[in-house]
């Protein structure tokens, strides 16, 4: 399907506001990249990690002003970004107010221009008519508007101009492609930010002090990450996820976490252990065999 006529619709999972005199240097200790300098108009993607480094979620970061924040997550729970948020808030003057999820729209440059809409600049957003449109990452933009009309009257005028809806599957497809990780399915709880390649453009190695900063700038200066994500494809029905992988010694060596349907095989992504295994390699899942194709996020540097 041509990424260039097609978009998906999803539900964010979080989208809360962060607002108060000292929210704005209280987001910037908790969040992994860049907040300063807080100009209205920033839109910033990062992680939430706890105090051993490790992924609690991912969101943008939405400077509305000096003393107002929007936080939107397309898979990650808004109460448990919040929750996390609210055990670090001690004498700091925060309020965290949830709002309606909203119906959110992954779109690709043509649909944006063709429902008559600017194309904001990587890093920023723009308020629209019921919601807003932000860009995070080259040539893809998301919109997050409030009610259900706006987001019927969207979807209609992008299927009536020729766009077509992205199953998810289809879609999961288009973000292996594109080298994207999903937060929290393929790096999550039990990972680093490197073992997924997301210090590539969710965390920043110049800003002060963050939880969890520690330990990874600890593994980026002088450690090396003993995992990575990769690409692989099986042959068969989907099977049930997660899924340990063991290569031909029966040495348990990964994991698979995501796979989706493509044509009569199916690709996904799985967390391995570099020195065991890697690209071109067969592994195993009961009497199945996969293949590791590619690094996940190898190659992408303009991401």
């Amino acid at each position: 399907m041509d990424p260039s006529k097609s978009f998906y619709q999803y539900a964010p999972a979080a989208h809360f506001l962060v607002t108060d005199e000292d929210a704005a240097d209280f987001l910037q200790s908790q969040f992994t990249n860049e907040l300063r300098p807080f100009e209205l108009g920033q839109a910033t993607y990062g992680l939430w990690l706890d105090v051993k480094g490790k992924v609690i979620a991912d969101s943008v970061v939405i400077c509305e002003g000096a003393e107002q924040f929007r936080v939107i997550s397309e898979c990650c729970v808004g109460e448990l970004i919040a929750t996390h948020m609210r055990r670090h808030i001690i004498a700091d003057d925060v309020e965290i107010e949830h709002c309606e999820s909203g119906y959110g729209f992954e779109l690709p440059t043509q649909a944006v221009e063709a429902l008559g809409l600017e194309c904001p600049e990587s890093g920023q957003f723009l308020r629209i008519e019921g919601g807003i449109l932000y860009s995070v990452h080259d040539s893809i933009y998301n919109m997050v508007v409030h009610t259900e009309p706006a987001a019927k009257l969207a979807f209609e005028k992008l299927t009536d101009l020729g766009f077509i809806e992205l199953s998810a599957s289809d879609r999961g497809l288009a973000r292996i492609d594109r080298g994207r990780p999903l937060v929290p399915d393929e790096i999550g709880a039990a990972d680093m930010p490197g073992e997924g390649g997301l210090e590539r453009d969710a965390i920043s190695f110049t800003k002060g002090c963050y939880l969890g900063q520690e330990v990874v700038a600890r593994m980026h200066n002088v450690g090396k990450a003993q995992r990575g994500l990769f690409v692989v494809r099986g042959e068969g029905v989907i099977p049930e996820l997660p899924l340990a992988l063991t290569n031909s010694d029966s040495k348990q060596v990964g994991e698979l976490r995501t796979a989706y349907l493509d044509g009569q095989t199916w690709q996904g992504v799985a967390i391995l252990k570099t020195r065991f295994a890697g690209v071109g390699e067969t592994l195993r899942y009961e009497t199945y065999e996969v293949s590791v194709v590619r690094a996940l996020r190898e190659g992408l540097a303009n991401d």
